[in-house]
């Protein structure tokens, strides 16, 4: 016999639990706001990555399901069966939406997307409650930015949709696919620009440089280059444009215009848009380019061609051709797009070249009035008069504003 020795008579096996269910984030959830270093190995300190923009239908958590567990059995042979691990839900949150099979979380809008109280949620208006400055860097963002201080000297301000500043914008870049609203204004200098994809409205613009492709409204401009689409209104008692330029296609209305007690160089151009006229250039410079490039490419098409119908083409060669051949047939339906974009944009240019300038009160001497193709340089004081164009050049007549 065997004595104290064990001996397996029977054996069982404890189930085991599954694993939990996990959410993984596809976006960084810990906020981290140092700068960002430079390839040179510098840091930046206006790009602190204080948004975190996201499109529609970007996944933002990918959740792996709950383990189903694996089953025991006892030394009877009896089952254990398995527990399934722990489930959780997706994080749903504001502007969220689960895909068809329930394991990826997206967003439904473009926007900045935050994890708040453990929900992942997507907002498409971002807000600044302070300063634009060192303490944010500056903004890029996919939706609406409201601003509730001040866009400091030096930095950034760009989004898709509208940005509204409380405060005013200093010699800084503010740059909106749709409208801007400045409620103090621009104090700009050599770098203060705004751009709005929409209307621009603003208590002031001074000492800077606005382009709008829909109206600018605002109370006074001074020493300022400004661009619209549409209309430049100054609204208010005591509306002044004096110094700088000033640019609309249709309709420039100010009450007073130039410097009353000295001449203030002051352009007002009416009849023109500058957005019109400059992509009617470069797409001109494009269509040269790509004709440039196709001739290029057909040269080498033929070339190649001969060594194929010599059966000299090996294999690198002949991807050379094809790729060659591809790039043209890219070039051609590019070129024929741009054909029909000027075709349009000729259309436009000749309806303009025409544009009305009302000024209610006084347009002093040093004044240059441009509408269309045609000026006038002011070397007295006109009160009270509308300037518009006709067969004789620039005429003004009594003051028909609103």
């Amino acid at each position: 016999p065997a004595y104290d020795r064990s001996v397996i008579i029977a054996r069982g096996r404890p189930a085991v639990e599954g694993a939990a269910a996990a959410i993984a984030y596809m976006f960084q959830s810990e906020k981290d706001h140092r700068p960002k270093e430079r390839e040179d190995g510098t840091l930046d300190y206006k790009d602190l990555g204080i948004v975190q923009n996201v499109l529609k239908g970007q996944v933002l958590c990918v959740k792996t399901p709950a383990g189903p567990g694996e089953a025991g059995f006892t030394v009877r042979g009896a089952a254990i069966p398995a527990r399934p691990g722990r489930d959780c839900p997706l994080p749903m949150g504001k502007n969220t939406e689960a895909s068809a099979d329930q394991l990826q979380l997206l967003a439904s809008c473009d926007g900045q997307v935050d994890v708040v109280s453990g929900k992942v949620q997507v907002l498409n208006t971002f807000t600044v409650k302070g300063d634009v400055g060192s303490a944010t860097g500056n903004i890029d963002f996919v939706g609406n930015v409201v601003i509730n201080g001040n866009v400091l000297t030096g930095f950034r301000v760009q989004a898709s949709g509208n940005i509204t500043v409380n405060g005013c914008v200093e010699d800084a870049e503010v740059i909106a696919g749709g409208n801007v609203i400045l409620k103090e204004g621009l104090n700009g200098g050599e770098r203060g620009f705004v751009r709005a994809g929409g209307y621009l409205k603003a208590k002031y613009i001074q000492s800077g440089k606005v382009q709008a492709a829909g109206e600018v409204e605002t109370t006074f401009i001074q020493h300022s280059t400004v661009q619209s689409g549409s209309s430049i209104n100054l609204v208010g008692g005591r509306a002044v444009l004096a110094g700088g330029r000033a640019v609309a296609r249709d309709v420039i209305n100010a009450v007073f215009v130039g410097g009353k007690n000295s001449a203030v160089p002051t352009i007002l151009e009416v009849g023109n848009d500058p957005a019109t006229v400059n992509r009617y250039k470069d797409l001109q410079a494009e269509m040269k380019t790509n004709q440039s490039q196709a001739a290029s490419l057909t040269q080498a098409i033929n070339l190649l061609e001969e060594y194929e119908r010599a059966s000299r083409l090996d294999a690198e060669k002949a991807a050379a051709l094809s790729e060659a051949r591809a790039v043209v047939s890219h070039l051609t339906v590019r070129y024929q797009e741009m054909e029909m974009e000027m075709t349009r944009l000729r259309e436009e240019l000749s309806t303009i070249g025409y544009g009305t300038v009302h000024v209610k009160r006084s347009a002093y001497p040093g004044v240059r009035i441009v509408i269309g193709p045609e000026q006038v340089y002011l070397e007295q004081q006109y009160d009270y008069c509308t300037f518009t164009r006709g067969n004789d050049g620039i005429t003004f007549a009594p003051y028909t504003g609103a």
